[in-house]
């Protein structure tokens, strides 16, 4: 098997990855320290105001990385392609159940076309719309709980939903957009730790620190 050595992730969105992790941990500590979840004090009294600067920037970051995938990688995680990515996991489920043959790694490169032929591994195309729903959903409740005035459409509708989860008929809204936010916290945790054990497992960690890999090459 022929490899070589190619520009996998340029500085640019190194930079922008990274940041994200950043933003996203301190995220995840002040807003535990808000929530009053497992004892975590760590930015005291100014905790919110710093948990609502960060957010911004986290915001904004994810702004530049989704206009990055959509105006660069789309072919690889676009929407058309999901179906291509959960037939991929219930293959590997049943590998890994002993049901079946392990799935052939299919990314590769073709010189020829100095190009991928295929550049990650097709769960990353759920895994990338997963975060993406995630990322909406922590920002449209953080923000309506924090500018509840201003993003009154959004209170009320929770505070119609939530009713239908309470025996009396009644739910705050605060509460409502609160619980979807702690959920969100979780879930976004969940799929971050799949994240880092699939970059590990498949080899791609290191191309997020030096921008480079050696791929297969594949030629068509």
């Amino acid at each position: 098997m022929k490899y070589v050595e190619v520009l996998r992730h340029p500085l640019f969105i190194r930079l922008v990855h990274w940041s994200i992790v950043i933003t996203g941990l301190i995220l995840a500590i002040s807003g535990m320290e808000l929530g009053g979840l497992y004892g975590v004090r760590v930015f005291g009294e100014n905790v919110l105001m710093i948990h609502i600067t960060v957010a911004f920037v986290f915001g904004c970051l994810w702004g530049m990385f989704g206009y990055y995938m959509i105006a660069k990688e789309w072919k690889w995680i676009s929407l058309g392609r999901i179906p291509y990515s959960i037939k991929f996991l219930y293959r590997e489920a049943l590998a890994w159940c002993l049901l079946g043959p392990h799935v052939k790694d299919p990314r590769g490169y073709s010189l020829k076309k100095r190009d991928y032929v295929e550049k990650i591994i097709p769960t990353q195309v759920m895994v990338w719309w997963i975060y993406v729903l995630l990322a909406l959903l922590m920002g449209i409740t953080g923000f309506a709980m924090y500018y509840p005035d201003q993003l009154r459409p959004i209170v009320d509708l929770a505070q119609a939903i939530g009713s239908w989860f309470n025996p009396a008929g009644q739910m705050d809204g605060y509460t409502f957009l609160r619980a979807l936010h702690r959920l969100g916290m979780y879930l976004f945790g969940l799929v971050m730790f799949m994240h880092m054990y699939a970059v590990v497992i498949f080899g791609v960690l290191p191309s997020m620190f030096t921008g480079k890999r050696r791929e297969k090459v594949l030629e068509e």
